[in-house]
């Protein structure tokens, strides 16, 4: 009887814990007090404290300025998210000129300065005001930021757009637990006319150390340098902290200058997937023997013939302890970007060069042949243009010159990479193919390879499996003891993930349960080793509610609870 007392409170308190959490935020409104970083300060508690639980909705298809950075202190958490309602398109965040300072038409320099953990869903995020063009010339050098301070910091990017940087659309200058970004577009990495040609990345994970950097179902449209930069400028050949897990998978990658390469990973811990991804001219300035490019693609100590750092798209500090799985990706060359390496070919460009280092490649085997695979006769419906008049003018002599740090008297927008805003990446982008192309059927398990979202019916049947089993082992070092970790995020909609640590073989089993003990899912089953486990729990068929989720391994056990809300 007890129980079906306490079920009763539940379903009584459950309603006002959810709008107690939730808090929906207005559009700007013109005045002060509607910027999108006043009104989350506005609710901040003592010491910039968010409120425990807070969620922060943006009404969709709504304008939101944000004209100052917000700080998110240490242990905090801000979570900012669209409403389920059905509006038109999805909220949309513009860096907004502070109207302060030296320059009050600048941005401020990131929206947030990030020292705990961020979760953003469903928004659209610019680093200008894009309704007014010439504030592009103002453009700041990031979007988030985590500073040294900020170590340990979590980072979820889901089902949003985010565009316009002149440097890292995410940078993290002290090591970080997870960051995760899944069903995004990120674009416009970049702007020539604010910063040099070794800045425009997606993520720019510095020198610091990493546990878990998962990128998968995105698209990424251009960018001048890097989509993950992990690089230790002052002594390369150290290497940095270790990424100790990547998952690169599933992504589609548009128009890169790819400046100082694509992926530039530093140093590796024990895993690094790159799996069934698209890339279309990903490494358009092609291979060279460009001095100041080669400055930057040092870390795997390989040389081109002439005493050079070779070039690849993918590079490291070799190790012979990470577990590599490169497999079922794609790519392609248009007919410009051709063009453009056959104009240059006799000045030392010679096409879009290897992918891979020799080290990786060695590390891989036989199946370093077909980890990347080239596609001929292959178009996208409607992309930007390949950035050939910004290649051409940084090798022209009376252009760039081929210098990283070009004076800025030299360039004018009309060099510009193909900038769109972000209303084209909403309506207009598409980078869906042809159902008759080997990149269709060509990633694990028969499905298309690239970014799912523009295969929506593949992917509603797509689950992410490990290359074992549905459980990823992630764990360089079998841990102490056996745990089981609060699921993240949480709350959650609709997807989840659960952690646990088991210091010895043991039978595990991983259940969910609702409140009146229902099972609900059957997560993991079976003997497994030592290590740090991994699992994702999608509740897309469930009510929203709170349920249990109970670990048994051997003879230990312990349960969790958490929330799902949608």
């Amino acid at each position: 009887m007890k129980h079906r007392y306490a079920f009763l409170l539940l379903v009584l308190v459950l309603p006002a814990l959810l709008s107690s959490q939730v808090l929906r935020l207005r559009p700007y409104d013109g005045t002060p007090l509607s910027y999108l970083n006043a009104q989350i300060a506005a609710d901040t508690l003592t010491g910039g404290l968010i409120p425990a639980g807070r969620i922060y909705e943006l009404q969709r298809g709504a304008p939101y300025l944000a004209n100052a950075i917000f700080r998110v202190n240490v242990g905090q958490t801000l979570r900012i998210r669209a409403n389920d309602s059905a509006g038109v398109g999805r909220p949309v965040i513009f860096l907004y000129p502070t109207g302060t300072g030296a320059n009050p038409q600048n941005p401020p320099g990131n929206w947030i300065d990030l020292r705990g953990n961020l979760e953003v869903k469903n928004i659209i995020l610019s680093g200008y005001f894009e309704p007014v063009d010439s504030n592009l010339n103002n453009l700041q050098g990031g979007l988030i930021s985590v500073p040294t301070a900020g170590a340990g910091a979590t980072i979820v990017f889901d089902g949003c757009l985010v565009s316009n940087s002149n440097g890292n659309h995410i940078r993290t200058d002290g090591a970080t637990k997870n960051i995760t970004i899944t069903n995004c577009v990120f674009a416009n990495m970049g702007f020539l006319g604010r910063s040099n040609l070794g800045a425009g990345k997606g993520v720019d994970l510095r020198d610091a150390s990493h546990d878990t950097v998962i990128v998968e179902n995105s698209t990424f449209v251009n960018w001048q340098d890097r989509i993950l930069r992990h690089y230790n400028f002052s002594n390369p050949l150290a290497g940095t902290g270790p990424i100790h897990y990547l998952r690169f998978n599933h992504n589609t990658l548009v128009n890169g200058m790819s400046y100082h390469g694509l992926l530039s990973l530093g140093s590796m811990g024990k895993y690094a997937f790159i799996t069934n991804n698209l890339l279309m001219d990903p490494f358009s300035l092609g291979n060279d023997t460009d001095v100041t490019r080669q400055a930057e693609f040092v870390n795997s100590g390989e040389k081109d013939p002439y005493g050079g750092a070779r070039m690849n798209w993918v590079f490291t500090t070799p190790n012979d302890t990470t577990i590599w799985k490169i497999s079922n990706n794609y790519y392609a060359v248009s007919d410009s970007g051709q063009a453009f390496y056959n104009q240059f070919a006799s000045a030392g460009v010679t096409g879009e060069g290897a992918p891979l280092t020799w080290h990786i490649n060695s590390r891989l085997g036989a199946d370093s042949a077909t980890a990347f695979v080239k596609l001929t006769n292959f178009t996208l419906p409607n992309t930007p243009r390949v950035m050939t008049v910004l290649n051409r003018w940084y090798r022209a002599p009376n252009g760039g010159n081929k210098t990283k740090n070009t004076p800025s008297v030299l360039w004018n927008r009309s060099f510009d990479f193909d900038r769109r805003g972000y209303a084209y990446f909403v309506d207009t982008l598409n980078c869906t193919y042809s159902t008759g192309s080997a990149a269709y059927t060509g990633g694990k398990g028969g499905y298309p390879v690239g970014d799912l979202n523009w295969f929506p019916a593949a992917k509603a049947t797509w689950s992410y499996i490990g290359d074992v089993t549905g459980v990823e082992d992630e764990s360089p070092l079998a841990p102490m003891e056996f745990s089981l970790s609060q699921n993240y995020p949480n709350p959650f909609n609709p997807a989840t993930v659960i952690s646990y640590q088991l210091s010895a073989a043991r039978a595990v089993d991983l259940r969910v349960f609702d409140m009146l003990g229902r099972e609900v899912a059957v997560l993991a089953q079976g003997v497994q080793s030592a290590g740090t486990y991994k699992v994702n729990f999608d509740a897309s068929n469930l009510a929203s509610g709170f349920y249990v989720y109970r670990l048994t391994a051997g003879g230990f056990t312990q349960s969790m609870k958490m929330l799902l809300m949608k």
